[in-house]
């Protein structure tokens, strides 16, 4: 993990920690035997991840202050804490989005451990409870509600105007809808099979090419990097043009890493990735991979590939052959060079910033493009 990313997780993880022990109190006075430890469930569950967005917060207020809060110098100041406060939130926004996808994705594992609805079942089993995989599923629900609205709770705590407040809260719930949005097309498009017709409008049930990228860009792009980066502006008080630039720069990275997704799906080790590889064909997911694959394929290829997307049987044996054709028709190697083009896009969108911030928020937005392109999980 990059540096400076590592000292904005310890500091993410600290505060998040302290928040949810608050608000656990609070919640423990409402039930004894969930509040707390709903509160406790979400901050282990928060924990485990890279709270790469949360460092994005505080990257994009870094950009626009000299020493920042990750080189720790004015990390009591208010705007620092405030960049904190709202990295908090913006890990918190991301939880209730996972314990959510976790579901629609039938995932039994995150993160290396159990799901957060999987947690719930194994503690209602335990219990005698009746139908363990449907309550556990309801409770991982309320949790990923409680985590929307205890971010937003961080998100009114931030020591700033309360201009620069109203503009943080509704940046995030603006994108917060349009993400919601994205999710159910992905949704959609994983739900539909050779044989449907679209119910919502006269078009193709299977998305083009141009779709699936729009998918990335409202679904991965724009919140994965986009919003945070745009949140640490505002709370900075950096110009429109320079929050729109962060943003642009935001989806280009932020579909460089979907595409990375995508391919870590198919291709990574599991111990490293932390999830079953091939879920995306079981699910059916409407990739890029799988787009250019069904293309390209002969017609005996293609009766083979149409039984193993969408068949939640589909093993490791599919899988692999899934990965020999990707291989093969050269798609794996094509999608490789559009992350780089997208990597060196999201450079350029922000160059004249680049050349007027402090030295470690630059080199740790480098080392973010170099490190999406790379990683292993």
């Amino acid at each position: 993990m990059i540096g400076y990313f590592t000292r904005t997780r310890d500091m993410l993880g600290t505060r998040i920690r302290q928040a949810l022990q608050d608000y656990g109190a609070v919640y423990d006075g409402v039930s004894s035997d969930l509040g707390r430890d709903a509160a406790n469930r979400l901050e282990e569950y928060t924990s485990r991840g890279k709270m790469l967005r949360g460092g994005l917060v505080i990257l994009g207020y870094d950009l626009f202050n000299g020493n920042g809060v990750a080189a720790q110098a004015t990390r009591d100041s208010s705007g620092s804490q405030a960049a904190l406060l709202a990295g908090a939130a913006m890990e918190l926004f991301q939880s209730g989005l996972l314990a959510h996808d976790d579901i629609m994705d039938r995932d039994r594992v995150r993160r290396g451990a159990a799901t957060m609805h999987v947690g719930y079942e194994h503690m209602l089993e335990r219990g005698r409870y009746d139908d363990p995989p449907h309550h556990g599923e309801a409770l991982a629900i309320c949790v990923g509600d409680l985590a929307y609205f205890a971010a937003f709770q961080l998100l009114t705590e931030m020591p700033v105007a309360a201009s620069r407040t109203v503009q943080a809260v509704h940046i995030a719930a603006r994108e917060l809808c349009v993400v919601g949005i994205a999710q159910m097309q992905d949704v959609a498009n994983g739900a539909a099979r050779p044989h449907s017709m679209n119910p919502f409008r006269d078009a193709p049930t299977d998305p083009s090419e141009e779709d699936i990228l729009r998918l990335y860009r409202y679904k991965t792009g724009r919140y994965t990097f986009s919003l945070p980066l745009a949140l640490g502006c505002t709370i900075a008080g950096g110009s429109d043009e320079d929050r729109l630039a962060l943003e642009e720069a935001g989806e280009e990275l932020g579909i460089l890493f979907q595409l990375k997704d995508d391919e870590l799906g198919l291709f990574a080790d599991e111990k490293v990735l932390g999830k079953p590889v091939g879920a995306d064909i079981r699910e059916n997911k409407k990739t890029i991979f799988r787009h250019r694959l069904l293309a390209r394929a002969d017609a005996e290829t293609r009766t083979r590939l149409d039984a193993m997307f969408g068949n939640h049987e589909t093993g490791a044996a599919e899988v692999e052959f899934v990965r020999g054709q990707l291989e093969l028709l050269g798609i794996r190697a094509e999608i490789n060079a559009m992350m780089q083009a997208r990597a060196t896009a999201a450079v350029a969108r922000i160059e004249r910033l680049l050349g007027t911030a402090q030295s470690e928020p630059v080199q740790a937005f480098t080392e973010l493009v170099e490190f999406s392109l790379e990683r292993r999980s």
